[in-house]
């Protein structure tokens, strides 16, 4: 997005201001906008006053009468503390993003509008109750009594597109759950590339360019067969019993993964009234807690990598069918534009899909989500049984949510809708009008799930949920079961007398068993030059560690990046494969292991060796890692490749700006580390930067739920001028965590800050 030049402009009057001048202007109204945690104010409709206690790292408490008050204050709260946030969020799932920054979101506002998000996160009002509904009012009311009553300027994102946000709605809040879920579903965007992929191979050298991981490692499997609570064989959580832990009660480890952006996605709270208390991570413009505990029980959740979408070419026939209606994206700076969105009876057109127009197919259509009612009732469970009739409304996105409670019972149940595809569609390419429509959805009573396994035991990494016995497919392919070969080796170390600094251990573990399966491999090349020889000892000489101050991490993924290429390129061509190209391990494990014909290039009359493919790969690695970092290979560093640019949304974008709201950082771990540091690689100009990983942390100890862990990639607020906008990265990063305030001893009763909200 290019919105300086329109926004300059606009905040000058077309007056040649100087940038230093705009910056200090901007400045100082931002320090203006940071909000007080000293302070009182008035929030209509509350039953009685509530008190608000802030720590140190601006976490709040919320001590409210009944819940309906506290989460009138938490709207307050989120509003105070993460309002841009909250504004793009709704104008993105509402495809409104155009009004505030102009025609470079017209794209995405279209993408939007066709998906129809927003009309779904509407309709889901119809199936609430009514006391749920009155609760989700309250929290919009807690927003807009902020929007009304605010004293201070706006925070910056504001002031630089010169825009007043709305009032909020419930309708804001359940869109970000659309969201979410369209992040986290299937692979209908990826169908078509697949099978240009195969067009171009071949079915046999695409199925290894990409591989299925359909045999490896399963949560569910032979050694908890006794918990499975399903008639079939069935980001990083495991749930662990007493009898595997020195308190003798569950402990409870989970840490999502996304993208990484600052603010991230978690504001942490604690709340506390009469009938419930509730503790961990909300997102920004949605009252419930999506992870956390309530004192009885605690929840967390992993992706199950299900394929819930698919994709449909269409003929004229289709389209002339298609219910349509026209939609208008206000431009800022620009024209109207009006939009034609078409209905099929598959779904949507999306125009994104490719030039052939193709229809969308996902469950996530379904004009009956109720996922915000499932999150809304789990928030109050206090048992298994009530966790699972919570589930039981869990219809999308797809998830693996493991559970624990004071009792000490464990489990973790698939939940979401999960099309049933006909005999031979496997959901990876696009579906034409002559197949086989989806059967339905897996009945809830049919889901993978697992309650009190023998061994006490249940992890997962994204790995594949269950055997290749359960009778449904949930996916063609999973990611590679490095991770959780891992997680499995590292549990394994205290079968008895786990502890929380045990799991603490585990989250930030940076060993790569990628790179213990690659390494011997990469050993084979034959270093052309004495600077690749020291560089080849490098590997020699590694523990696996992804350490950011080590050099070995990276060479290896320079080179790894390199030996993709050299196997791949000349198969792919030049322009497929910088579609394609990622520093991808098990392409690289299988190709260098099991399928050496990938190593001969094809584009020349001799057949080369693996060892050639590896040679070649090094000399390359080592000429990159020369010129970024110098000839000295002693002075290579891991964290000078990967960094987490921590980008501000819209500040970093703004030229002159990006300073204010960016937070880079170097961190540890990688692709394939439990400490996750996921990056793009390829030829971008970073392409080792850490764009995904762990922005929440939690190890919940239900010996003492008070006792639990935490760590936050950034802080709690979204304002740059806010001492609480990055104070907790170093520590996210160096894996130092905290304990969320509750106990008398952990927030100051005389001189803390303390918001008081009256009626």
């Amino acid at each position: 997005m290019r919105l300086v030049t329109g926004f300059i402009i606009f905040l000058t009057g077309g007056m040649a201001i100087t940038a230093l001048v705009i910056a200090a202007l901007l400045g100082v109204a931002g320090l203006r906008s940071v909000p007080s945690d000293q302070d009182s104010a008035q929030l209509p409709n509350l039953t009685a006053p509530v008190d608000i206690l802030f720590d140190d790292r601006g976490i709040p408490t919320i001590r409210a009468r009944t819940m309906r008050d506290a989460y009138r204050s938490l709207g307050y709260l989120h509003a105070r503390d993460r309002l841009w946030q909250m504004e793009s969020m709704r104008r993105i799932g509402a495809g409104r993003m155009a009004e505030i920054v102009g025609s470079p979101m017209i794209p995405y506002d279209t993408l939007m509008r066709q998906l129809g998000l927003y009309r779904q996160a509407e309709a889901q009002l119809v199936l609430m109750d009514e006391e749920e509904r009155r609760d989700l009012q309250a929290y919009a009311d807690g927003v807009n009594a902020f929007l009304a009553h605010q004293d201070r300027p706006f925070p910056i994102e504001f002031q630089v597109t010169q825009f007043q946000p709305e009032p909020w709605t419930v309708a804001d809040s359940l869109v970000w759950g659309r969201l979410m879920s369209l992040q986290l579903s299937g692979n209908a965007f990826r169908e078509a590339q697949t099978a240009a992929l195969i067009g171009l191979l071949g079915k046999e050298k695409a199925a290894q360019l990409m591989p299925r991981h359909d045999k490896s490692l399963a949560t569910m499997n032979d050694e908890n067969r006794d918990g499975w609570i399903s008639q079939y064989d069935a980001s990083n959580a495991w749930v662990l019993s007493g009898a595997r832990t020195e308190s003798g009660k569950p402990i409870l480890a989970n840490d999502p993964h996304l993208g990484l952006q600052i603010p991230g996605q978690w504001y942490l709270a604690r709340i506390e009234t009469p009938e419930l208390t509730l503790v961990g991570a909300t997102a920004a413009g949605v009252p419930m807690h999506i992870l956390g505990h309530n004192g009885q029980i605690a929840w967390g959740m992993t992706t199950t990598h299900a394929d819930t979408q698919d994709t449909i070419t269409l003929d004229q026939s289709s389209l002339d069918s298609a219910i349509t209606r026209t939609e208008t994206i206000q431009v800022r700076f620009g024209d109207p534009v009006n939009i034609t969105v078409r209905e099929t009876d598959f779904g949507p057109v999306i125009t994104r899909l490719g030039e052939t127009p193709k229809a969308m197919i996902w469950t996530g259509f379904s004009d009956r989500q109720r996922a915000a009612t499932a999150l809304y009732q789990l928030n109050r469970a206090q048992n298994w049984q009530d966790f699972l009739d919570a589930l039981s409304q869990f219809d999308d996105p797809a998830q693996n949510i493991f559970y624990a409670d004071i009792e000490g019972h464990i489990g973790m149940k698939v939940v979401g809708s999960l099309p049933i595809r006909a005999p031979g569609q496997d959901g990876t390419v696009p579906l034409s009008l002559f197949d086989d429509p989806w059967h339905g959805v897996v009945p809830p009573s049919e889901l993978p799930g697992l309650y009190n396994p023998e061994n006490g035991l249940i992890f997962n990494a994204n790995n594949r949920i269950i055997t290749e016995s359960y009778p449904y497919l949930i996916s063609d392919r999973f990611p590679a079961e490095y991770r959780a070969l891992r997680l499995q080796e590292r549990l394994a170390e205290t079968p008895t007398n786990h502890r929380l600094e045990d799991s603490m251990s585990i989250q930030t573990d940076s060993v790569s068993t990628a790179a213990q399966r690659l390494v011997p491999l990469f050993l084979k090349a034959e270093p052309n030059t004495e600077q690749a020889t020291e560089a080849l000892q490098l590997l020699r000489d590694w523990d696996f560690s992804m350490d950011r101050k080590l050099a070995a991490p990276a060479l290896y993924m320079a080179m790894l990046n390199e030996v993709v290429r050299v196997l791949a390129e000349d198969d792919l061509g030049p322009d497929a494969f910088m579609e394609f190209w990622r520093a991808d391990a098990d392409f690289a494990e299988l190709a260098l292991g099991q399928v050496p014909h990938w190593c001969d290039d094809i584009r020349t009359t001799p057949v080369e060796s693996c060892k050639w493919a590896l040679s070649t790969a090094l000399d390359r690695a080592v000429f990159k890692l020369s010129e970024d970092q110098g000839s000295a290979v002693s002075d290579w560093r891991w964290g000078d490749m990967h960094t987490a640019p921590m980008k501000h949304q819209l500040l970093s974008l703004v030229p002159g700006l990006a300073y204010l709201g960016n937070r880079p950082i170097e961190t540890s771990g990688g692709d394939h580390t439990l400490n996750r540091g996921q990056s793009r690689g390829g030829d971008n100009d970073a392409p080792f930067a850490h764009i995904h990983g762990a922005g929440y942390r939690a190890i919940y100890d239900l010996s003492n739920l008070d006792n639990s862990l935490f760590a936050l990639a950034g802080g709690q607020s979204g304002n740059p001028f806010s001492d609480h906008y990055a104070d907790l990265l170093k520590d996210w990063r160096d894996g130092r965590y905290f304990r969320i305030p509750g106990r008398a001893e952990d927030i100051p009763q005389e001189g803390g800050a303390l918001l008081r909200l009256t009626p």
